[in-house]
Parts: structure tokens; sequence; C-alpha cells
């Protein structure tokens, strides 16, 4: 069992469009204040992705719209989780195929190679909660 030394939530929003560079920076300023030895590149670039298919295929993405956003902090470990605003058609996953010539579709495939641990919940009201683990 992981014990969490320290806990931050926040929701994320906009009046216009949410701009997911504000999720990133936000992020960023939690992590460097509590979790020192990460690397910030990598949880960078998997909040960026978690974020921007959020804001890309739910409810998030829409004016007014917002996520909410936990980080987590164990001697040993860091969590981000990432909650939609709800109304996506599918739930978060790797497609089973993806072409080279595809635009999009390997997002989650780099957020399984970069975290350590990560997965997609499906709450209440079709939101969906996307996380991922790193340890130091």
């Amino acid at each position: 069992m992981i014990v969490w030394d320290e806990k931050h939530a926040e929701r994320v929003c906009s009046d216009g469009v949410l701009d997911v560079r504000e999720v990133r920076a936000r992020v960023l300023r939690t992590v460097t204040r509590c979790a020192d030895g990460f690397d910030l590149g990598d949880v960078d670039l998997l909040v960026c992705e978690i974020a921007t298919n959020a804001v890309r295929h739910s409810a998030s993405g829409r004016p007014g719209g917002g996520l909410w956003v936990t980080v987590l902090v164990s001697a040993g470990r860091l969590r981000v989780e990432i909650q939609d605003d709800g109304g996506a058609e599918g739930c978060p996953m790797i497609p089973v195929k993806v072409s080279a010539w595809d635009e999009g579709g390997r997002g989650l495939l780099m957020v399984s190679e970069l975290a350590d641990r990560w997965g997609a919940l499906r709450g209440e009201n079709g939101r969906h909660t996307v996380w991922f683990e790193v340890v130091r």
C-alpha cells in the first residue's frame, strides 16, 4: 500500500476553451514545490498528453469546460490524476491498430511507455480519470 505524504487537487477551467498550457504550468509548479527528484520533462509530457486528450475528446474542451487535477506525492512516487468533464463517447485506451500515417492515436501509447504505471477510470456522469505514476 502506498501512503501519500501530500495531496494537491484543484479545478483548472476557463471562460473560453481550456488552455492545456495552464494545466501543465500548474502541475509543474506543484511538483516543483513538493516533489524533488522526479523527471519533470516526462511529467510535463505526460500531463500535456492526458490534458490534451481530455480537451479534445470530452466536455472539458467546450467553452467553460475544465479539468480536475490531483497530484499525490510519496517518498519515492508521484501520481497525477486528470479528470475530465465527461461527454466522451468511449473510454481512454490505446488503439489496437495505429498506422504510421494516422495523425493521432499514439498519445496513450507514449503514456504507457514513459509512466511506471497508468490507467483510466470511468466515474459518475461519464467522467474519466486518467492517471499515471512515476518513481524517483
